[in-house]
């Protein structure tokens, strides 16, 4: 059972091969800077490496983890760093490196990490797995399985689906995908599905040929012709009307279109990555989005968190904002005091890393340099807003006092049921097909309860 180690600080190297050997391992070090270095590891063929990602200023364990792989060499790789980037867990994810070893870590951490390499010792040596796991910010924790999956994604051409709430870094994805795969040095183009109208929609995709209808006064090339062999990034796709689908759905099956007013079908050279902030499962289930499409743009998933589900991620976040901050406004933010992190860790932020961009940026802005306090921002006061909970708990527990027959106690809790997902979704036609109504019935609804108008 035998481990070598690539590590540039003696201390560290000393306390894991001590670790290490305390549980009956063979371990070997190294510190990075040896001569044959990649040959001396390729002929021991140790049965698993544990490499730091800093080895130098010049030379990266990715750069070793690289020269190994061009050895052919089959020996699985465990990631040690102190400060994990996009670009390192990529890279590793797509040399099929699965395994990182945060720093600072204890015994239990190290250990957790090295057993199972062994558990599957009695089998066979595996080949290193290929499917493993600006910049995207966030802690390891809460981000490798989205590193892992645009590894993979940047490591072949399927359709790729993006799905995830406004504002969570879709397009940054697409982005990352694109930048790390050998289309880089090819267009990225970035097509927004929603604000197209149904009768542009093929010739903005696919171009029209000069006097192929009235207001065509010269000779236009479409998206997917621009895009030459890079990446055609499809935003919003599920806000596409059922003739667009069956357009675009022929498009992915042929790999061919044609221009508006021509004859001769174009061969399509590059890839398709799609975006959505629908759950295109449930418009499936609808029958407003079709299935077979959705199976052709869904060949891998990838789901972009909303911030709710990653809090622990804030500090981390507002960090990133504040250093963006000084240096696209011209100010002086250090840092954000306790009672603002406190505030920004127990909003519920609906509009996601976006949301809490926007609002880094305001108080940056007010504050102008220093530290940044509450009073920089536009926070409601404790208690102005009522949540929805309690609205509904209200209206309930004010009809039973009162004696309120059930049927106006009903009438009364869909009312502000219904000034909740308004404000949560205020479009008339999206949340019409959300709740599976008319447009004409929606209207007329929220009319009634008070909180539309013509204008709206």
């Amino acid at each position: 059972m035998q481990i070598a180690i690539v590590e540039d600080q003696a201390d560290i190297r000393y306390s894991v091969t001590k670790i290490l050997k305390r549980h009956g391992y063979d371990v070997v070090g190294f510190e990075g800077n040896e001569a044959e270095l990649v040959k001396t590891i390729s002929q021991m063929s140790p049965d698993l490496l544990i490499l730091d990602v800093q080895l130098g200023a010049n030379y990266s364990g990715i750069d070793l983890a690289k020269e190994l792989k061009a050895e052919a060499s089959t020996v699985p790789i465990v990631l040690m760093t102190a400060y994990t980037t996009a670009q390192n867990m990529i890279e590793a994810s797509k040399m099929g490196i699965q395994n990182i070893l945060q720093k600072p870590f204890d015994e239990e951490a190290l250990l957790k990490l090295v057993t199972p390499y062994f558990q599957e010792k009695e089998s066979p040596k595996k080949e290193a797995q290929k499917e493993s796991t600006e910049t995207f910010i966030g802690s390891y924790e809460t981000m490798k399985e989205i590193y892992r999956r645009i590894g993979l994604a940047a490591n072949n051409d399927l359709n790729i689906l993006i799905q995830g709430e406004t504002g969570t870094g879709k397009e940054l994805i697409a982005a990352l995908i694109h930048q790390n795969s050998t289309r880089v040095k090819e267009p990225f183009v970035a097509v927004n599905c929603a604000a197209i109208p149904i009768e542009l929609f093929e010739s903005q995709l696919f171009g029209h040929e000069k006097g192929a209808f009235t207001d065509a006064g010269s000779l236009h090339i479409g998206y997917a012709e621009q895009v030459g062999e890079g990446t055609l990034f499809l935003d919003e796709v599920g806000e596409l009307e059922s003739l667009a689908q069956s357009k675009l759905l022929r498009f992915l099956e042929t790999r061919e279109f044609r221009r508006v007013g021509g004859v001769k079908e174009k061969p399509f050279l590059g890839r398709i990555v799609s975006a959505t902030n629908k759950n295109l499962q449930n418009k499936v289930e609808a029958k407003l989005f079709r299935e077979d499409l959705y199976f052709r743009l869904a060949i891998l998933n990838i789901e972009a968190p909303p911030l709710r589900e990653r809090m622990q991620d804030i500090p981390i976040l507002a960090k990133h904002f504040i250093n963006e901050a000084n240096n696209r406004l011209h100010v002086d933010i250090s840092a954000v005091d306790e009672k603002v992190q406190e505030a920004l860790q127990n909003r519920s932020w609906s509009g996601n890393i976006r949301e809490l961009r926007n609002t880094i940026f305001s108080a940056s802005l007010n504050r102008q340099k220093g530290t940044l306090r509450l009073e920089d921002f536009a926070f409601p006061k404790k208690n102005s807003v009522k949540s929805w909970q309690e609205n509904l708990e209200e209206a309930l527990q004010r009809g039973l006092e009162d004696n309120t027959p059930l049927k106006d106690i009903e009438e009364e809790l869909k009312a502000v049921w219904l000034k909740v997902a308004w404000e949560n979704e205020p479009n008339i036609s999206r949340l019409s097909e959300s709740l599976g109504v008319s447009r004409l019935t929606l209207r007329k609804r929220l009319k009634e309860v008070g909180i539309y108008k013509e204008d709206t």
